[in-house]
């Protein structure tokens, strides 16, 4: 693997070569020892026109109760241990940014970016950076962790929504790297190596799809 190094921490060889049934054929994956990232080489990324074309498929409307009640979970927790919030950026909202309308609802001030369908990127700061489903499609990892750092409030949050990979016994057989649009996969390690990296601690974490960080 000639010039493939992990997109987060930089590492180089040996890295881990992972295959998966449910993916498309051909497509394998790369798991890095040293920050844990599992990551999808270059080439195997979908064109951007293609991977926006399969977001507009999604269901992700105030009309599918399933997607709600996933929300209304997170936002209970957001209340427990993400004090003294008000100004809230929903981070990769997609088309129709549901998660907004109900953080609105809940009394927050709530702006959103997604690089193709809000791609105005925000001025300024907030209390806490929500992503929610978003960080399994970052094409360039580092980057956007540096962005999203520089959104963040002195003491503010960041919380992140994304299935994580040392919570699944088989990585061949899980349904998560079928969706040619995911192209990285977190652990609890990843998300421990990003706190040391940017100047995070974890506040509370589910150890399977759901973690809170809060600037040190």
């Amino acid at each position: 693997m000639p010039g493939l190094k992990c997109p987060l921490c930089n590492s180089e060889p040996p890295l881990k070569i992972l295959t998966s049934h449910k993916a498309q054929k051909n497509r394998y994956f790369v798991q890095c020892p040293v920050c844990d990232l599992v990551f999808v080489p270059e080439m195997f990324h979908l064109a951007p026109q293609d991977e926006a074309a399969r977001y507009r498929l999604h269901d992700n409307t105030l009309l599918n109760k399933g997607y709600i009640a996933m929300f209304l979970e997170k936002i209970n927790v957001i209340h427990e241990f993400c004090t003294g919030i008000y100004s809230v950026l929903d981070y990769g909202c997609g088309p129709e940014p549901v998660l907004a309308q109900l953080l609105k609802r809940e009394g927050f001030d709530c702006d959103v970016f997604d690089p193709y369908f809000f791609p105005g990127f925000p001025k300024g700061q907030y209390d806490l950076v929500i992503s929610t489903e978003v960080f399994e499609h970052f094409r360039d990892i580092q980057t956007e962790l540096h962005k999203i750092r520089q959104l963040i409030a002195p003491g503010g949050f960041l919380a992140v929504m994304t299935s994580f990979h040392d919570a699944i016994a088989d990585f061949s057989e899980w349904w998560y790297p079928s969706d040619p649009t995911h192209v990285c996969f977190f652990s609890m390690r990843t998300f421990e190596w990003i706190s040391r990296q940017f100047g995070y601690k974890v506040v509370y974490t589910n150890h399977k799809n759901f973690i809170i960080l809060r600037v040190k």
